[in-house]
């Protein structure tokens, strides 16, 4: 038995590497024609449309529950069908809304709660060194991987070009929440505001 011991410690190495931390989460899609039905078409060619993500949106496209952190996750699509660009900002949002990288922040994995983990292990049994190596290491690239994927979801400053389409997210804190805000864009061409009113789906 003393003989296999190294053997099954590898093993259980390997085993335990399986579980390892990761970052698998789904590109954001355009939202189900059932939530798009439920959008605002305004008389200028704008389409706007909000909707709250749920524990399960939370896990598919973001893989990780923001929700029990304390953000309730929006997704807004806003459609241009008109002749002219709009200038989407996020400070013309009524809400308060948090910091893409600090959301992410709260809801990265403990690399070194994970290290110490397997470090008690290591003491008795050598061969758990190899999966607190690989795990701390793919600890931190999931980690990189949540962080860079959340700024690239979160939305932004930008001009919604004619005919083209803005499809991102915000986080508002739980406490905060509510169904519905108001949004204003600029008519890039007269500097105009446009003031909507939005109500969040489910």
């Amino acid at each position: 038995m003393k003989k296999n011991l190294p053997l099954i410690s590898i093993v259980l190495s390997v085993l335990l590497c399986s579980s390892c931390a990761s970052y698998r989460a789904s590109t954001l899609s355009l939202l189900p024609a059932e939530t798009l039905l439920k959008s605002q078409t305004l008389d200028v060619g704008l389409s706007v449309v909000a909707k709250a993500f749920n524990k399960k949106d939370c896990k598919r496209y973001l893989d990780r529950d923001v929700l029990a952190e304390g953000y309730q996750p929006i997704q807004i699509y806003i459609k241009n069908n008109s002749n002219k660009p709009y200038l989407f900002t996020i400070n013309r949002i009524n809400l308060p809304l948090a910091d893409a990288e600090d959301v992410a922040e709260k809801v990265y994995t403990s690399t070194a709660g994970r290290i110490a983990g397997y470090g008690v292990g290591a003491l008795l049994i050598w061969p758990l060194i190899i999966p607190a190596i690989i795990d701390g290491v793919k600890s931190y690239q999931a980690n990189k991987s949540l962080n860079k994927d959340f700024l690239s979801k979160a939305a932004e400053d930008k001009t919604i070009e004619a005919y083209s389409q803005m499809n991102s997210i915000v986080f508002v804190p739980i406490l905060n929440y509510e169904k519905t805000f108001s949004m204003t864009l600029i008519d890039c061409e007269t500097k105009k505001p446009l003031t909507l009113t939005v109500d969040v789906v489910n």
